[in-house]
Formats: C-alpha cells, structure tokens, sequence
C-alpha cells in the first residue's frame, strides 16, 4: 500500500512538473503575438483593400472584419513581463509598453472596441457606416503603434 501512494505521489508531482514545462517561453509568446498581430493586419489589408475597390465586396469585408476580432481580443495578454527586448528575440515592442502597462490595456481595449464597432458597421452591409468605422480602427492601430512599437 505505501508503494501505492509513493507511485500516486511521484505521479502527481510529474503532473506538476510537467505542467510547468508546458508554460510559453518568451520567445514562444513572441511569436504567438507576432502572428496575432500578422493576421489582424491580414484582416485589415482585406477590409482596406475592398474599400479601396470601385465595388466593394462586403462578404470580403465581413471576412477580414473576423479575422481582427478574433485577432484583437488576444493582444493585452500578448505581453508579459519578460518578453520584450530583454528576452533576446527580435521584438518591435518598446519597453513602455511594461512602464506604462495601464495604458497599453486601456489602448488594446479601444482596439477590442473599435474592432467590435467595425463588426456591427460590416454586419449592417452599409458601406456609408464600415467606411468611417474602419478609419477608427486604423486610428487606434496607428496611436497604439505610435506609443508602443519599434519604427523599425
């Protein structure tokens, strides 16, 4: 019987272990978010694109607008501490987003908002609404970046 509780015990404490070893490393969060942020501007480059052409495909819109919100929710839990230039993976994310950490979430919020806003214009078919709704967005992509990202 103690034999069977030592297994139990060295069977729980593998669980543990191994648990911990599953945890993203930085640079493994790195590229996660990198390849969050590549597909949210997949998304915008789709939406921009349509409203650039002379008749807009709003099923196309739709489809980029998806990719953004599912893309947009993710980006304040994308960065934490230990996963900026320190971590020695090429990042373009500044320190001030870990100095000013308060304002970076309030910002990734505005983004979720103006991304979800962006949804509800597409899902009307109005072009007159997705049009200025998809400016807001890239104004709040554009001061984000401005803060918070490497012009490299």
């Amino acid at each position: 019987m103690k034999q069977l509780h030592g297994m139990a015990a060295l069977a729980l404490g593998a669980l543990v272990l191994g648990g911990t070893a599953f945890a993203a490393s930085a640079g493994d969060t790195i590229q996660a978010r990198q390849a969050n942020f590549k597909q949210m501007g997949k998304g915008m480059k789709a939406v921009m694109t349509e409203l650039k052409a002379d008749s807009p495909n709003v099923d196309a819109i739709r489809a980029g607008v998806a990719q953004i919100n599912g893309a947009a929710p993710k980006v304040a839990g994308f960065f934490p501490k230990g996963t900026g230039p320190e971590a020695g993976v090429k990042t373009e994310a500044l320190p001030v987003i870990w100095q000013k950490g308060d304002e970076f979430k309030a910002d990734a919020g505005k983004l979720v908002d103006a991304a979800k806003a962006l949804q509800a214009a597409a899902a009307t078919g109005d072009l007159a609404k997705i049009k200025p709704a998809a400016g807001a967005l890239g104004g709040t992509c554009k001061g984000c970046h401005d803060t918070f990202k490497s012009k490299d």
